[in-house]
């Protein structure tokens, strides 16, 4: 949920001189924090919070409720967690504000500024904005195409110089640190049936009796064939490859992942109990050359994106932010943006 939450509008906003290299003079609204000498203002952070308002009450009004702004979010943890929704939106405002300020306080350092096509391909964008929003999300924002486009260009001259930042880091992954091996599994699941709105039908006694008798005969099938593809098709069961190695499971389940480890290739597991279900795993491959030229491009764009975070981390470090607490504390989610 956090990693969602903390995704990107495309709407970024931020005040910044003429020479951090984003081309747009000071204004003169309400001062809402500092940034070193600079200052964001109040107009821009209600847009990108409402803006962000409404993205969170789309993807969790249903989970969290009508109230959902003055609950408890379920993520975060320490002396930082947030006491509320409402909180928490806040703060990522405010994170992500500091965030595109400091990449384009350094635009003109990493030769980063926007074209005249990259400009004019945001102008359409700004246009497509504002026909895509509902009018009661653009009024709360006090949006209007002038403004969006401006935060717009902010947004991607931050998101380019990035990328320029991206490119200053060269990481050297060999193919010993890359390399993985497949193990291909299925799941007979027990945790029921769920019908086109979520709800879920536990199964029986009796169908929980049947669903692990199926998957033992299955695990002796596929032993037999000493191939679990082959045995999932001969009883039409999904079976699922993994590229995995010591370090990572591929997005398996780490009782899969550990247990295919322990075999040798080409064997195929017992029956592996779990939470959600029974899981029957082979272990493919020692190493698949085609999976791990791609974990090699995966752990250098991990690299990079690190790289690029400690980067704007020692930035945050040397110019802290401020807030105007007095200010910030006027802005709430009183009203939701979206149809309950």
């Amino acid at each position: 949920m956090r990693g969602t939450m903390q995704r990107r509008l495309t709407a970024g906003i931020l005040l910044l001189c003429l020479c951090t290299g984003c081309g747009r003079a000071r204004q003169t609204g309400t001062p809402v924090a500092s940034l070193g000498t600079e200052t964001i203002e109040l107009e821009e952070a209600v847009f990108y919070t409402r803006m962000l308002q409404e993205q969170w009450e789309t993807a969790y009004l249903e989970t969290y409720g009508e109230k959902m702004w003055q609950q408890e979010p379920k993520f975060g943890e320490g002396e930082e967690k947030p006491e509320t929704m409402e909180e928490a939106l806040k703060q990522d405002v405010m994170n992500t504000l500091t965030e595109i300020h400091l990449l384009c306080a350094h635009t003109e350092e990493y030769d980063a500024e926007l074209t005249k096509e990259e400009k004019d391909f945001v102008s359409r964008r700004a246009e497509a904005f504002m026909r895509d929003n509902t009018p009661a999300v653009l009024e709360a924002a006090g949006a209007t195409k002038e403004t969006v486009e401006q935060f717009l260009l902010y947004n991607e001259q931050a998101a380019k110089t990035a990328e320029r930042l991206k490119e200053n880091c060269k990481p050297e992954i060999s193919e010993e640190e890359a390399r993985v091996g497949k193990l291909t599994y299925c799941l007979f699941a027990t945790t029921g049936t769920f019908d086109a709105e979520g709800n879920q039908t536990p199964f029986t006694e009796e169908e929980l009796l049947k669903i692990q008798k199926d998957a033992e005969q299955f695990a002796v099938r596929a032993g037999e064939l000493k191939d679990i593809t082959a045995a999932g098709a001969e009883i039409s069961h999904t079976v699922i490859d993994v590229y995995f190695n010591d370090f990572t499971d591929g997005g398996a389940h780490e009782l899969v992942a550990q247990t295919a480890r322990e075999l040798k290739v080409g064997d195929v597991s017992g029956v592996i109990e779990a939470q959600e279900g029974y899981y029957i795993v082979q272990r493919v491959s020692e190493y698949d050359e085609t999976a791990t030229r791609d974990r090699i491009e995966e752990l250098e764009f991990l690299a990079r994106e690190e790289y690029c975070a400690q980067m704007v981390a020692a930035w945050r470090e040397e110019t802290p932010l401020e807030i105007i607490t007095e200010v910030w504390d006027t802005v709430h989610m009183d009203v939701l943006l979206t149809e309950p």
